[in-house]
Order: structure tokens, then sequence, then C-alpha cells
């Protein structure tokens, strides 16, 4: 059996249990379905006020645990409607930060937090390009999109070199930036 291990949904321990969400590699970069042993990193990307400023505000700990007992929970569905994976270096074992996934019908919404000390080095890049390719080739989506609080600028510079473009007319507010990447 070539499962991973993972949080079984039954029941508060883990157990090996077939993932739905499969781990995927791009170039540097391992994406893993997210498990317990990620509670740490995504406890500690959700309690950053550097990592959460473009996204939404922080939150505690009790609430970081839920939304991440929620996401293991979701991760292991059949379904890729919620899905996170963490986002690691094959020469680390710890995470550098996590990726998520909505899929819909055609087309699918991502997201990523790195911490502070691993942005900049390429990580994002790649884990947003495997995700995207896992779309078009695997879920057979027509788009991927992303959205962003207007002047993060790495994240600009992300979705540019990951050839996603800027949808003006998607604006959902003014809080908000919208990119979109259409399957080829």
């Amino acid at each position: 059996f070539d499962g991973v291990w993972a949080p079984s949904v039954s029941a508060p321990t883990c157990e090996w249990i077939e993932m739905t969400a499969p781990i995927l590699t791009a170039g540097p970069v391992r994406l893993h379905p997210i498990c317990v042993q990620d509670e740490d990193l995504y406890l500690r990307l959700h309690a950053s006020v550097e990592t959460m400023r473009h996204v939404s505000a922080v939150v505690g700990a009790d609430t970081a645990r839920l939304r991440f007992s929620d996401a293991c929970r979701l991760t292991c569905s059949r379904d890729p409607a919620y899905w996170v994976w963490t986002v690691s270096s094959p020469d680390r074992r710890e995470g550098a930060g996590i990726i998520l996934l909505m899929a819909g019908v055609s087309s699918a919404e991502i997201g990523v937090l790195l911490l502070r000390e691993w942005q900049g080095h390429g990580l994002g890049t790649h884990a947003v390009n495997a995700i995207t390719e896992y779309c078009f080739n695997t879920l057979c989506l027509l788009r991927v999109e992303s959205r962003q609080r207007p002047n993060n600028i790495g994240w600009e510079r992300l979705m540019e070199r990951c050839s996603f473009r800027r949808v003006e007319s998607a604006r959902l507010s003014e809080d908000w930036t919208r990119w979109r990447r259409d399957r080829d």
C-alpha cells in the first residue's frame, strides 16, 4: 500500500489511509496533502501578521485549530472543492507554507501562504505551477484564478511569472484584485 500519513476522518488520531489529494512535485518543491503533522506550520502561518497581511486578519489559536481540522478533513475527501497541501523543499522536512485549491466544475481558485523566511526563494512559483498544471491536466478545468489585496507586489510578480494575468473587470471590490490563467 502506497498511502500517506493523514488524519482519519473518523478518529482524532492519525491512521494510514489513502489520500485523494495527490502528492505533487515541481522542481525543488514537494506538495503533500496537509495532515496532523502540519498543525504547527498552519498555526504559525495564521498567527503571523506578516504572512496574513494580504489575506485576512490574524486569527487566534483556537480558530486556527478549527480551520486546520476542517482543512485536514476536506483534503481527505474525494471532492477537490477544498484541498490544502503543505509546501516543502525536498532537502528539508519542515513545511515552508501551504497552498489551497478550491475547485468547481470548470474553474478553481488557488492561494498560497509561505513563511517569511521562505518567500523569494522560488517555492511559491513552483507550487503555483504544480497546482495549476494539476488543475488543467488532471481535473480538466478551463481556468485557475487567484485573488489578493492590492499592493501585494510579491504576489503580483508571482502571478506574472506563472503566466496569470490581472483581470481588471473582475475586481470584486477595491479590497481585492483577481488574477486568472486559462488553459491553453
